[in-house]
């Protein structure tokens, strides 16, 4: 072979292995782009979660200060915890409904220590997020999701799969999660204000006293008994008459399970017939009302019988605030008059 036919092919070996070593230097290029770009993340949240919904019979609801267990039993959902008392359906609905709605948007952070930035720390860890778990009769997960902040813009929210160590930026919302009274509705308790004909009230310091309107064209409470006390303003009973028109409780257990001593009462009527009693019983510094509700009229009956259906059988914790407007000492609005 001459010189020049070697050369060529020396030559031509040259290029093709350049060419070999080029094209694997571009694969792995695109390789790693492959795995240093976010992942396909369009698409539902759990793509499942339509058909597999209705298998659900336990949902688990945990944040930084709050273990929720709710479960699905013959006549609707019930918090055990609370002694079986029942969840609201249409908070179940709601649920199920943004669930179904949650789609990714982009992936974000693989740093876990960022998590807690967005609210995406697993709380079972001591993090940040709101843990969402949920399961069928034979306890298998069919979600278990970490929910996060609402996205800056406030159009959607950070969350992530538990068993995924990267952020997510999702499009959709959820319900509030982490608070029992919502899950519960003990928010139930609403009048106006302006309905409260009267209102009787033995504190648990100072004597009983009862307050009352007239009628509806009648600003202020006048204060009926004891008759020795003197409002020290025109207006100064209107905030305890009306206190039991509003209420959303803390709390709920059976009253059965109640080990405290009674302490204190508020009683009050409507202009339409229905009359409340909250007996309030303490154990430690919380205030635990036991609710009697009773119709005095043919109009007020439904209503009655409503109400009563719900708080029978039920004690209801109040604030600290509630109970204080309920059962106000005499002292801090009326005056003796006469020994």
């Amino acid at each position: 072979m001459s010189l020049s036919r070697r050369r060529l092919r020396h030559a031509l070996f040259a290029s093709a292995g350049a060419v070999m070593v080029l094209a694997m230097g571009a694969t792995t290029i695109v390789m790693d782009a492959r795995r240093a770009s976010p992942p396909d993340v369009s698409g539902p949240v759990l793509p499942g979660w339509i058909d597999g919904a209705s298998s659900a019979t336990a949902i688990e609801i945990i944040s930084a200060d709050t273990q929720i267990r709710m479960e699905r039993g013959d006549e609707g959902w019930v918090m055990p915890s609370r002694g079986g008392y029942a969840v609201r359906a249409e908070r179940i609905a709601a649920l199920d409904a943004a669930l179904s709605m949650l789609r990714f948007e982009r992936a974000m952070t693989r740093d876990q220590s960022k998590f807690d930035r967005v609210g995406l720390g697993d709380p079972l860890e001591g993090g940040s997020g709101t843990r969402v778990i949920i399961l069928d009769s034979a306890g298998e997960r069919l979600a278990d999701l970490v929910a996060g902040n609402t996205q800056n813009d406030g159009d959607g929210l950070y969350l992530r799969p538990a068993d995924r160590a990267r952020a997510f930026a999702a499009s959709g919302e959820l319900p509030v999660l982490a608070d029992p009274g919502v899950w519960l509705g003990l928010d139930f308790w609403a009048f106006e204000a302006t309905a409260i004909a009267r209102a009787r009230v033995e504190p648990e310091t100072g004597p009983a006293y009862f307050v009352q309107r007239a009628g509806l064209s009648q600003r202020n409470y006048e204060l009926l008994e004891p008759s020795r006390y003197r409002l020290i303003t025109g207006g100064a009973a209107n905030g305890v008459a009306t206190a039991g028109a509003r209420l959303r409780f803390r709390d709920v257990r059976p009253v059965e399970s109640l080990e405290g001593s009674f302490v204190a009462r508020h009683a009050g009527s409507t202009f339409s017939g229905l009359a409340y009693r909250f007996d309030f019983i303490a154990e430690g510094e919380a205030r635990w009302a036991v609710i009697t509700v009773e119709a005095l009229s043919d109009d007020a009956r439904p209503r009655a019988d409503r109400l009563s259906a719900i708080v029978d059988g039920w004690a209801y914790q109040v604030s600290d605030d509630a109970y204080e407007r309920l059962t106000r000492p005499l002292d801090q609005m009326a005056e003796l008059t006469a020994p």
